[in-house]
């Protein structure tokens, strides 16, 4: 799940939104993608500048942080000659100079005063760095559509059927995507999981419906006021859906990571006829939380006594807002408050990211805090198929521990080597997912494939 935790505040510092104003002047010359890395230290931010020319020479740009989902930020190219370029992206406050030599651009990336050493390498095509995204033709029907959530938002999505047999109905999953708003693909970098799963499945005989998240992509709705309970009805309308087609038969639910979690308050409720998790979180999300921010703390170098302190304070402030929740209040928390009465001395930068927590708080963050799927687990009937890769640093694997303790009949699969994204992974860590050519592991589809195919 992708929590808010310290490295991700961190990221978000480094892209902050100050303009900064340039007057441009004419500039020719440069093209194509080039691909960076920020060096933050205890962290890497990859960034692409898309470099393109109009017809009079003039060259334009376009600024990508993959790790962030942004795309197509608007840059100013303030002077480009036949070995160095100048630019300006007034949307982050950001500037770039660079050497131009013929396969890198070596140069200096500032912000807000902050200088980065910043060398660029031509990007390689799309069909090199994710060689699992389906191309067509497409042995199998894809029809975009829609259906209508319980608030009556407007969902859009793609239904991806195979050929129909020639006796029996179809089985069918419903594909429910990890948390934050993500399009129907659940695409992250440039990997398009989703789309690869439909694609698989729709080879085996296995149709599937994913949509975009309400508020993102095509879909009506108000993705910031939403919580797990309304994504979750997002998902009792998709099985819906696809029960009102007839040549379908059992009718599943696919999700990940927080889709997973999804997925077993559904089946708590006898909605789908089957679920498979993919890192579903077993565990409450303050455990989680918990956990995430515990390793957060060790990559920033806070350790001992600091950091004994920090997760003291974290937890105080997680029931602190699951106090609210209950009560149906979400008012910021006084973070130097809260550390006084806790009689607890913390780092001035955990302070400080704290305090952004509460200006970025949503509904989704309260909810889940307060979350425990434990509650749903023990309630599921239907079969269960739960995976996780054993290097997965978001949703720990002994998640499927829990799962397997209180749903009997599931099926659970301990992946070696796979990553929180079902990636083969030297780390796990969230800063491989993009450098990871491959989008998900084969292995992985095999399993749902089988799993299903025993219904």
């Amino acid at each position: 799940m992708k929590f808010i935790t310290m490295n991700r505040l961190l990221k978000y510092y480094v892209l902050s939104l100050t303009a900064i104003l340039m007057s441009a002047t004419q500039v020719y010359g440069l093209t194509g993608s080039w691909r960076g890395d920020l060096d933050l230290g205890q962290m890497k931010l990859p960034l692409v500048f898309n470099f393109s020319e109009t017809v009079d020479g003039t060259t334009q740009c376009t600024l990508d942080s993959p790790s962030q989902g942004a795309k197509g930020i608007p840059a100013t190219v303030t002077y480009c000659s036949a070995d160095s370029v100048s630019l300006t992206c007034g949307v982050i406050g950001a500037t770039y100079n660079g050497k131009i030599a013929s396969e890198e651009i070596k140069g200096s990336f500032t912000q807000r005063g902050y200088s980065f050493p910043l060398t660029l390498s031509p990007e390689s095509p799309i069909e090199e760095r994710r060689p699992q995204t389906p191309k067509p033709p497409f042995p199998y029907s894809v029809t975009d559509t829609t259906f209508a959530a319980p608030d009556g938002a407007i969902m859009s999505a793609t239904l991806t059927l195979p050929n129909r047999p020639a006796s029996g109905k179809i089985p069918a999953v419903v594909m429910v995507t990890g948390s934050g708003p993500q399009n129907r693909d659940e695409e992250l970098m440039d990997h398009r999981p989703f789309a690869v799963i439909a694609d698989h499945l729709a080879r085996n005989g296995i149709a599937s419906l994913r949509y975009d998240d309400r508020g993102t992509g095509k879909s009506d709705g108000n993705f910031l006021t939403a919580t797990t309970d309304t994504l979750k009805g997002d998902a009792v309308s998709a099985v819906s859906f696809l029960r009102s087609i007839p040549a379908l038969g059992p009718i599943g639910v696919l999700g990940h990571s927080e889709g997973g979690t999804i997925a077993f308050m559904m089946g708590a409720e006898d909605i789908p006829d089957f679920i498979v998790s993919l890192a579903g979180m077993a565990v409450s999300g303050k455990e989680t939380l918990m956990r995430q921010n515990s390793r957060g703390l060790d990559k920033v170098g806070i350790t001992g006594t600091d950091k004994e302190n920090s997760l003291r304070l974290i937890d105080a402030l997680f029931d602190t807002m699951t106090g609210q929740q209950r009560k149906g209040i979400s008012s910021p928390v006084d973070i130097d408050s809260l550390a006084a009465a806790s009689g607890i001395a913390v780092n001035p930068l955990i302070l400080s990211s704290l305090k952004m927590t509460q200006q970025m708080r949503t509904p989704w963050l309260d909810a889940v805090i307060g979350l425990n799927p434990r509650n749903y687990l023990k309630k599921i009937k239907c079969p269960v198929l739960a995976l996780n890769g054993d290097k997965d640093v978001q949703v720990e694997p002994d998640n499927l521990t829990v799962i397997k303790n209180l749903v009997p009949q599931a099926e659970t699969m301990l992946m070696p080597g796979l990553n929180h994204l079902m990636q083969h992974a030297v780390t796990g860590e969230m800063s491989e997912y993009g450098e990871i050519r491959e989008t998900i592991s084969p292995e992985v589809l095999d399993a749902i494939v089988q799993f299903i195919s025993r219904l």
